[in-house]
Order: C-alpha cells, then sequence, then structure tokens
C-alpha cells in the first residue's frame, strides 16, 4: 500500500493543476482498494461549504455543482470530526442526506477521511461500494496516510491555481504566501525577466577545431568578466564595499582558477564550447543541488547566472539583455546580484523572486537598496505573472495579482500612512528616547551593511547596538583575512565616530552558510553554529579578534558580544582567545597598549538564563537576542511555514522568561539590553521599557518609531502593565490588551503602518 501511496502522491505533484490532480486521485483509489467510487469535496471557508470536485463512480453531472454545508450529510460530519468514518450502512445514518441525481442511495460502505493542512480542514476523501461491508484496517490507514500526503500537495497546487487560473469571482483574492525578503511595499506592474540564454537546450557536438573553441570560450570568458567589472562600476556610488565584493566573487568564478579550468578540460576532451560549458556548469550544479543547506542552492544559481552570461557572448547575442523601460515590478525564476545591477534601481517598485530565500545575496542588496522585495514560492509559473499588475508586501512575505480596487485601495491607503508617518517621525530624529518620567532608554541598530549607516545616523540613533560582523564573511568566496577586516570595521567604527558600536563575533551555521565552509547537518539550529565553531576554530576566531583591536586602536567605546553562549565553559574560552588576541596586537603596535573593551553575551539559548548569576562574574553585559531565545524556547523554527503562526513575540512564556531576566540581571548588577525584532516592535517596546530593559537594539526603520512609544509612558505605567500581561494566559490576549493601551494614547498608527 505505501508504493501505491507514493505512486499517487507523484503523479498529483506531476499534474498541472488542482482539477487534474483531484481527477487522477479518484481513479488511482478506486484501483488500489477496489471500491467502486472515489470523491474528493473540497472545502470553501468564503462560503461555508464543501463542493464535490472529482468523482469516479458517481454521476459525472453533479461533480462541481454538489455543495454541502460544513456539517451537512456523513462528508460534512468527516470534516467537522476532523477523522476518518468507516460505515457498513450509510443510507441508514441520521447524518445521511440523498443528493438528487448522485444516486449514492445504492452504495452501503461509506468510508471518508479527512483532508487536513496545518490544522485546517481542506476537503474531505470519500470511497463507496454497494457490498455492505465495514473497509479493513489496512483500507483505512492507506486512505488515511494518502490523505495527509495529499494536503501538502492540495495547498501548494491550489495556491499555484490561483496564479494560473481564470478569476471567475472579481472579488477573488489571488495571494501567495512566501518569505519576506526586503521590507516595504510595491504597487505596480510586473516586468518578467526570463533567463538570457538556455544551457539546457545544448547538444552534445564534437568540436571541429579544439583550438578554435578554446579561442572562442576564453574571449567570451573574458568579455563576460569585462561585463561583471563594468556592473560593479554601476553600482559603486549606490552601494558599499561589503556588497560590492560580490562582483569580486563572481569574477573568481569566471576566472583560470574557476568555472574557466573546468570548461577549458571538456573542451580538450573534444567537445565544441557550448556543450562544454554546460558540461561544466552541470558537473558544479549536481553538487551545489544535492545540498541541505540554502546557501549553497543560492550559489547554483549565481553560477547559472554567470554561465548564461558567457553563453549569450558564444552566441553573440546581446539582444536578450534585460530592458526595464519604466518603472515596475521584476520579477524572475532567481534574481541575483548580477541581474539586479545591470537594472536601472531607480524604476525597480518591487522584486519578486520564485526561488530566493531572505538570506540571498539578491535579498542583501534589496534591503540595502530599499526595494521590498518577496521570494520563495514554488510550483509558481512566471509567464503567468506576464503584463499583471502586483502588489508586494515585503512586511508579511505576500504577493498580490491583478488585485481587487478594494485590495489595491487599502495598500495604497497605507502607503501613505507610511509616507505621512514617516515624515511625522522626522521630529523625533534629534530628540532623546526619553520616558515622561525623564529616564532615556538608548535606542541602538543591528546593522552590518555599510548601505544602513547613514539610514541609522539619520533617525538619531545612540549607536550599534549589533554589528553583524558575518555579512562580510556572507558576501566573500574566502575568509577575509586580517587586514580586510581591520579596514571593515574600521569603517563602521568612522562612521558611528563618539557612539558605541558592539561586534558581535562570527555567527554562522544555521540559516547562514558560508559558500567555502561547508556545514551539513540534520538539525542546523541545534547544530554547528555561532561561539561553537569559532571555538572549534580558534585561527578564525583570533585572526577576527585581532582585526577589531587593531580597528578600534583609536575607538575606545566599542564592545564585544559572544553569540549562541550556551555554558560558562564558552564564556572562559572565548575570554582566553580574546586576551591572548589582544596581548599580539599591543604587543605587535607598540604604543600606549588597547585595553580589554567590554565583553559580553548574547543570550538566546535558554540554559543561559538559568546561569546568569556565574556569567556575570565573567562579562561586562548581557544582550538577549530576541529571535533565537523566542526560537528556542517555543522549539519554533521561525522560517518554516509549517509552524512559523506558533513564533509569536507575545507568548505568555517568553514575556516570563525576559522578566526573569531583568530581575535576574538586575539582582547580579550587570547591565543588559536586548536586540531584534523584538525591540523594533511598538508594542512589544512597552513591556521591555517596563522590565527595565536599559538598551534596545533594532534595525533602523524602527527606531523613530520607538522613540515614539517611550516618550509617551512612564516608567511606572509600564511596570503596571507588565504585571497585568504577566497574568494574562494566550499570546492573542496579550496582543489585545497591549493594541487597546497604544489605541488608547493615539498610537495605533504605528502599529498599524507597515503591518
Amino acid at each position: 500500500m505505501l508504493e501505491r501511496v507514493r505512486q499517487i502522491t507523484q503523479e498529483v505533484n506531476r499534474a498541472e493543476n488542482t482539477q487534474q490532480a483531484l481527477e487522477a486521485v479518484v481513479l488511482r483509489v478506486c484501483e488500489s482498494l477496489g471500491s467502486e467510487v472515489c470523491s474528493v469535496y473540497l472545502a470553501d471557508y468564503d462560503h461555508q461549504r464543501l463542493t464535490l470536485m472529482a468523482s469516479k463512480g458517481l454521476n459525472p453531472k453533479v461533480v462541481g455543482q454538489l455543495q454541502l454545508d460544513f456539517h451537512q450529510g456523513i462528508v460534512g460530519l468527516v470534516a467537522q470530526r476532523e477523522e476518518p468514518i468507516n460505515l457498513d450502512d450509510a443510507p441508514n445514518h441520521p447524518n445521511f442526506e440523498p443528493v438528487e441525481d448522485a444516486s449514492e442511495e445504492a452504495y452501503q460502505s461509506l468510508l471518508g477521511a479527512p483532508i487536513i493542512h496545518q490544522r485546517r480542514v481542506l476537503g474531505v476523501l470519500v470511497v463507496q461500494q454497494k457490498q455492505r461491508r465495514k473497509f479493513s484496517e489496512p483500507e483505512v490507514n492507506f486512505l488515511v496516510t494518502l490523505s495527509a500526503q495529499l494536503a501538502s500537495v492540495i495547498a501548494r497546487s491550489e495556491s499555484r491555481d490561483q496564479i494560473t487560473a481564470p478569476v471567475s469571482d472579481p472579488h477573488a483574492i489571488r495571494k501567495l504566501k512566501g518569505f519576506p525578503a526586503a521590507s516595504g511595499i510595491a504597487i505596480g506592474e510586473a516586468m518578467v525577466f526570463y533567463p538570457p540564454a538556455d544551457l539546457s537546450g545544448i547538444p552534445d557536438k564534437p568540436a571541429k577545431s579544439i583550438s578554435a573553441e578554446l579561442k572562442r570560450i576564453k574571449k567570451a570568458f573574458q568579455l563576460a568578466q569585462a561585463e561583471v567589472i563594468a556592473l560593479k562600476s554601476r553600482m559603486e556610488n549606490t552601494l558599499g564595499s561589503e556588497e560590492l565584493s560580490l562582483f569580486d566573487a563572481y569574477l573568481n568564478i569566471l576566472n583560470d582558477n574557476g568555472l574557466k579550468r573546468d570548461v577549458i578540460a571538456e573542451i580538450e576532451e573534444g567537445h565544441w564550447a557550448p556543450a562544454a560549458l554546460r558540461r561544466a556548469v552541470d558537473q558544479h550544479i549536481r553538487v551545489f543541488e544535492t545540498m541541505e543547506d540554502t546557501y549553497f542552492r543560492e550559489r547554483s544559481s549565481d553560477l547559472k547566472d554567470l554561465a548564461r552570461r558567457v553563453l549569450v557572448y558564444l552566441e553573440d547575442d546581446r539582444t536578450a539583455r534585460p530592458k526595464l523601460t519604466k518603472a515596475s515590478i521584476l520579477v524572475a525564476e532567481e534574481i541575483t546580484a548580477a541581474m539586479l545591477a545591470e537594472l536601472p534601481t531607480e524604476k525597480i517598485l518591487g522584486m519578486v523572486s520564485m526561488r530566493g530565500s531572505p538570506t540571498s545575496h539578491a535579498a542583501i542588496l534589496a534591503k540595502a537598496l530599499g526595494i521590498p522585495s518577496v521570494s520563495g514560492f514554488d510550483n509558481v509559473p512566471i509567464n503567468n505573472f506576464e503584463g499583471k499588475e502586483l502588489i508586494v508586501d515585503g512586511y508579511k512575505g505576500l504577493l498580490f495579482l491583478s488585485p481587487s480596487e478594494g485590495l489595491k485601495h487599502q495598500y495604497e491607503h497605507l502607503i501613505i500612512e507610511e509616507r505621512q508617518l514617516t515624515q511625522e517621525l522626522e521630529r523625533y530624529t534629534s530628540k532623546p528616547a526619553k520616558t515622561i518620567d525623564g529616564k532615556v532608554i538608548p535606542l541602538l541598530v543591528n546593522t552590518g551593511l555599510m548601505a544602513d549607516f547613514e539610514k541609522s545616523l539619520h533617525v538619531g540613533a545612540d549607536g550599534v547596538g549589533l554589528y553583524r560582523t558575518e555579512i562580510p564573511f556572507l558576501l566573500r568566496e574566502q575568509f577575509p583575512g586580517e587586514e580586510e577586516q581591520t579596514r571593515i570595521y574600521r569603517s563602521a567604527l568612522e562612521a558611528f565616530k563618539g557612539k558605541s558600536v558592539t561586534f558581535r563575533t562570527l555567527d554562522i551555521g544555521g540559516d547562514k552558510q558560508l559558500p567555502y565552509f561547508p556545514i551539513v547537518e540534520d538539525n542546523p539550529f541545534l547544530g554547528w553554529r555561532g561561539i561553537r565553531i569559532t571555538l572549534d576554530h580558534p585561527e578564525i576566531f583570533l585572526v577576527q579578534a585581532r582585526a577589531i583591536f587593531k580597528a578600534s586602536r583609536d575607538f575606545p567605546d566599542i564592545r564585544i558580544s559572544l553569540p549562541m553562549v550556551s555554558s560558562v565553559d564558552e564564556v572562559d574560552e572565548a575570554m582566553r582567545l580574546l586576551e591572548q588576541a589582544l596581548y599580539e596586537v599591543n604587543h605587535e603596535l607598540g604604543g600606549v597598549p588597547r585595553e580589554m573593551p567590554e565583553v559580553g553575551i548574547i543570550l538566546e539559548v535558554p540554559s543561559a538564563i538559568y546561569q546568569i548569576a556565574q556569567i556575570a562574574k565573567r562579562v561586562n553585559f548581557l544582550s538577549v537576542g530576541s529571535n533565537d531565545l523566542a526560537q528556542y524556547l517555543l522549539a519554533v523554527d521561525r522560517n518554516n511555514t509549517r509552524v512559523s503562526t506558533l513564533y509569536s513575540y507575545y507568548h505568555p512564556a517568553l514575556i516570563t522568561v525576559l522578566d526573569l531576566i531583568a530581575k535576574e540581571c538586575s539582582e547580579q548588577k550587570i547591565r543588559f539590553n536586548i536586540c531584534g525584532e523584538m525591540a523594533g516592535d511598538p508594542m512589544a517596546a512597552v513591556l521591555l521599557l517596563g522590565m527595565g530593559y536599559q538598551g534596545l537594539s533594532m534595525n533602523a526603520r524602527s527606531i523613530l518609531k520607538i522613540k515614539k512609544i517611550i516618550r509617551h509612558f512612564d516608567s511606572a505605567e509600564a511596570k503596571q502593565l507588565v504585571a497585568h500581561v504577566l497574568s494574562l494566559e494566550k499570546a492573542k490576549d496579550v496582543h489585545t490588551f497591549l493594541f487597546e493601551v497604544l489605541e488608547n494614547k493615539g498610537l495605533g498608527g504605528l502599529i498599524r503602518a507597515g503591518k
């Protein structure tokens, strides 16, 4: 039976649309169980009904016409109870309702199983027979197993249908849920870009002249390299040095020791140049795409993009270059950094990348350029977007196709609200985040891109609470050396001169993979990441520490934070390495020795909560990493769409833990702050103020909102709010209460804008 389930699921996956998939299901189930009838009903929550969408055995005339209320008939009972029902005398069941023209009375036996996806009943799968009997346990298990397998397939297929099928209802909302890649909202016409050359369609042919083919390929690579250099030059006034280093990585792929070497080897074996290029790329792609981690899969898209550029020059077809003649939303299977650099960015309203992720190179550049972006839409053909109007919601990762005037008006109003709010918040730029009773809360930025520096200073950030040192590592093809890191860190210190800067030591692993340092694990978020990696590789840690100490020679107000700390052993070992690096730098540079800056930990692993007293004896401060602490405390991967709805900053357990941390840090007399998305959330910020957090670190976009929030509360009021929230039992109750508090103060617009 398991093999039959697998075969049916594969056939459904290959279907072009949901209807075709359902018709395949009913046919194959009848064959597998030897039943006379198999039917699939799908749920319509807008109209609270179940519709017969496919059937083998019932009157074909009722397919698409037969509709039941959610609680009507035996099918409705299966959906209501959310469990299988097995009957040997269905017509005499109290819930049985004969349907005219369906001819169901002839069938005595009925087995129904719900199709459930993420706690939501998508429909009901039913089999019927004339013979009066109970279906056997293996048959029940088969149908339940198949229903569970079909649930996610049907959910994906329905999402695809929203885009590909014609809209019969003008009020229907055609919405896709992906990942937010860069925040903001964009409304505009889609401009679809297809790959400029098709590598996969190149046939194998022998080279007529190996020397001639070598000459062709070398010239094509030379022209492609020149093109990348020109693209880099175009972006020099728009991007910082770290983002520009992406193009250096591309040049490395194209140089004599990269892809070019392998292509030449293929030509020397007798293949003509285009086929040699395809074969060499295929070898690399097979390696990349079998790897689990996202970063390597994204590197394969970069490689394919560069190979296509080489192929264009081989075929001497530069007419296929993408052109953007008017302000549009860019749509492509995979948006690469090189593609983005080739286009006039002032005309890109938003971006939609089918196969990208929030950590792709294109996403990093989109954030730096301030272009609203979404990504991660599987099985959606891009040709269906051609010329359509789109709404890109980069806050929630939503994409709307051909939106109704009503929905479009809502988002246009939201854009206006954001614009008005931004203008209104400008008056807080030079003001401190001071409570009504005079308490000043430092508001800091989380950054790692030079493009963020100017924005952060413009909104009056008090410093950098979290400098993500992994960004320069992510944007390169090899570990950056000590001198290069020193230059990068010094540029940050010069930009924020006179303000504090906290450098987080290298935090890779999990969803942050380096292309040149592969980490393949079954459970990366609970695996080798953060301080665990750098302690295992002291040569990486020491080089980075030396670079920080050298860069900060003339900047006393710096701090160092250690990520992913779970025990005092890790703190002790990290401190030993920091002292060694400082001794080496002082000995090397001479002069007045640099003293050890303040060192702290990022508190994101729950075990560290119960060792605060011991850790406080070893470090100068604690910074709560709200994103990962929530993830680990709630056991929820927030990037996993199946469970991401369980991830909430308002979960009572998380709020209780944050209050516990604040009290323990106060008792130990150690400074404590918080960084992450929670710090930049207007409602959560009120609670953090009431708990006594001494600094909030967030993205630059949120600073003015939080300044306004803090200036409308006093400390005593915020403490009272915390006391009440700690008595609440559900996240939704916490959210509702805090929303009402801000609404009553006239601050509701800070919550609605950008949400």
